[in-house]
């Protein structure tokens, strides 16, 4: 499993009204490119009910069509077109299992929140962290990846140097 996100310099992916405008402001442009690689290698995806508004409020067409979504939540979903939501409430072991199946040879994307993504490291399901950091501090918000088992190792595998001034840094779980 992968954890593709933005975070500021200060490690938060969110600003503290869980807002973007600040990713926002960087445009798309510069990691268009990036980002289709990465998603050409997806398979499944998996989020938090919170991520999950956040792009229905947007008013965009679904960003992820035929792509199996577990969601994360207590809640009904929405019908969503083109969308293929699979809700859960708890478990997140075996949402890892479902999601790693249906993604077959293909990475399965933990596409936020930053506490949804911690779920599966603190499980040690996430394997990878694929992080862009931006040039920009927030001083609070919606954390990275806010873990509660205590400290946990990756190691650097990569980084990809942006011309606006952002770094992506391509991390694998370190083993013993």
């Amino acid at each position: 499993m992968q954890y593709y996100v933005a975070q500021s310099l200060d490690g938060y992916i969110a600003d503290d009204r869980d807002g973007l405008d600040w990713l926002l402001s960087f445009g798309f442009e510069a990691f268009q490119a990036s980002y289709d690689r990465f998603f050409a290698g997806v398979g499944a995806i998996v989020m938090g009910a919170a991520t999950l508004r956040f792009l229905t409020a947007s008013g965009e067409p679904w960003p992820y069509p035929d792509l199996p979504t577990w969601v994360l939540t207590h809640r009904p979903l929405p019908v969503i077109e083109g969308a293929d939501l699979r809700p859960v409430a708890d478990d997140p072991a075996r949402v890892a299992a479902e999601a790693r199946a249906a993604a077959g040879d293909r990475a399965v994307w933990v596409v936020g929140g930053g506490a949804t993504a911690a779920q599966f490291a603190d499980l040690g399901e996430l394997d990878e962290l694929l992080v862009t950091v931006m040039p920009v501090t927030l001083g609070r918000g919606a954390r990275l990846l806010p873990t509660t088992g205590g400290p946990l190792a990756w190691r650097l595998e990569g980084s990809t140097v942006f011309e606006n001034g952002a770094v992506e840094l391509r991390y694998s779980r370190a083993t013993d």
